[in-house]
């Protein structure tokens, strides 16, 4: 009896090993090696943002630097940088803390890291785009614990769509896709998002389930 009790308890674990290697190394960091001119994951945090706050290729930035009233924000368009299959009008990033609240008593803060690409909101430009938008989950679906999509097609508010991509060990989504428009410029917009924190000046995938 306790033979099979100890053959299923090593089979369990064998296959939790196998699931915990499998998702070990996040897709995200994929993704922003192939997708971001400056990869937070690669190097020290704080080397990152220098490379990405001093990238030539960035024009029309934007920085508000964190206070004690205020977090973090940086904005920018790039001059050239296009990792997509369509040409988009113009391609932006944004770097900005946000605040998480993970229960009633912990609130924590965390880095949105986004790439916007933009095309007109026409037969041909939308369809580019949402295009590009499946093509991205497709990629990536497989690669990642679970995905979610959410969908806002009411034509009375900014029509948008999204999927999600969770990491088995993490509250928050690392990564996500999403597309909206039209906006009052007549845009629509792809955005990748990628959700991070840092430890010891290192970007990490943000707010671990369980802490070590």
């Amino acid at each position: 009896m306790q033979t099979e009790f100890m053959r299923k308890f090593y089979l369990v674990f064998f296959i939790l090993l196998i699931c915990s290697a499998s998702f070990g190394q996040s897709s995200a960091f994929r993704i922003t090696k192939e997708y971001f001119r400056s990869d937070p994951f690669q190097k020290e945090f704080s080397s990152f943002l220098k490379h990405l706050l001093n990238d030539p290729s960035l024009t029309n930035k934007v920085l508000e630097k964190r206070t004690d009233t205020s977090l973090f924000y940086f904005q920018g368009a790039y001059t050239s940088h296009n990792p997509f299959f369509f040409k988009p009008e113009r391609v932006e990033v944004i770097l900005a803390e946000s605040v998480v609240e993970q229960d009633s008593l912990i609130i924590d803060t965390i880095y949105i890291y986004q790439l916007f690409a933009y095309n007109k909101d026409t037969k041909e430009g939308a369809q580019e785009l949402k295009k590009e938008f499946e093509k991205i989950h497709r990629r990536y679906k497989n690669s990642f614990f679970k995905t979610s999509f959410s969908e806002n097609p009411d034509g009375n508010k900014l029509k948008n769509a999204s999927y999600n991509f969770f990491d088995p060990f993490n509250a928050v989504a690392p990564f996500s896709v999403s597309w909206f428009g039209s906006d009052e410029n007549k845009e629509i917009c792809l955005v990748l998002t990628i959700r991070m924190q840092t430890k010891n000046n290192k970007a990490v995938l943000p707010i671990p389930l369980y802490a070590p």
